[in-house]
């Protein structure tokens, strides 16, 4: 199990970050508010997904 979790563990920080962007893009509200958090939820998804990519990019390459 703790090999499985240090393995995985940023495509579970994405999934996280994920369905908590699809939780708020349901509930979102056409305000300034809504927005400006919608905006930093894009941002915030796109870089969480970024460094993943990064980390997978870096095990694959260490593996060969």
């Amino acid at each position: 199990m703790n090999h499985f979790i240090s393995r995985y563990a940023h495509w579970l920080l994405l999934l996280l970050v994920g369905s908590s962007f699809v939780m708020g893009i349901t509930l979102f509200t056409h305000s300034v508010q809504g927005i400006i958090a919608g905006v930093f939820g894009i941002i915030g998804f796109s870089g969480v997904a970024f460094l993943v990519f990064h980390i997978e990019k870096q095990r694959r390459k260490e593996t060969k």
